[in-house]
């Protein structure tokens, strides 16, 4: 949300992160590719979020569930959603595209993402040119 997938550095981040961390229940609803660009990623450029604060991730391809609510999902599996793992979705990504190229970074910190707590989570690095 802070980074595009070029690197560059955009806006803030509005709510989503107060609002994932205080849910009972959080779930993102996303294209599994935005063109080329793949949803699931080994390592994603800036964390905003963090991935423990998101319960489900609801694609076209299939519906992944975070591993620690078991209570969901032991409640998916009666159903009959296409449910997948979330390796299963970046696996499909890769076999869809292939593997993204990762960028290649400087030591240059350009910016600073703080969680809602005040703790820092991340750093944005600025993109070599």
């Amino acid at each position: 949300v802070n980074t595009e997938v070029d690197g560059a550095l955009v806006h803030g981040i509005g709510g989503h992160a107060d609002t994932a961390a205080g849910a009972k229940l959080t779930i993102i609803i996303a294209p599994l590719l935005r063109g080329r660009i793949p949803l699931v990623v080994e390592n994603v450029l800036t964390i905003t979020t963090p991935g423990e604060t998101v319960d489900v991730l609801v694609t076209e391809r299939g519906i992944a569930i975070n591993p620690n609510r078991k209570d969901l999902r032991d409640m998916f599996k009666k159903s009959k959603l296409p449910i997948v793992e979330i390796e299963d979705l970046f696996n499909l990504c890769n076999k869809l595209i292939g593997k993204p190229q990762p960028l290649e970074l400087t030591d240059e910190i350009i910016g600073v993402i703080e969680y809602r707590d005040g703790t820092i989570i991340d750093v944005v690095h600025k993109v070599k040119e």
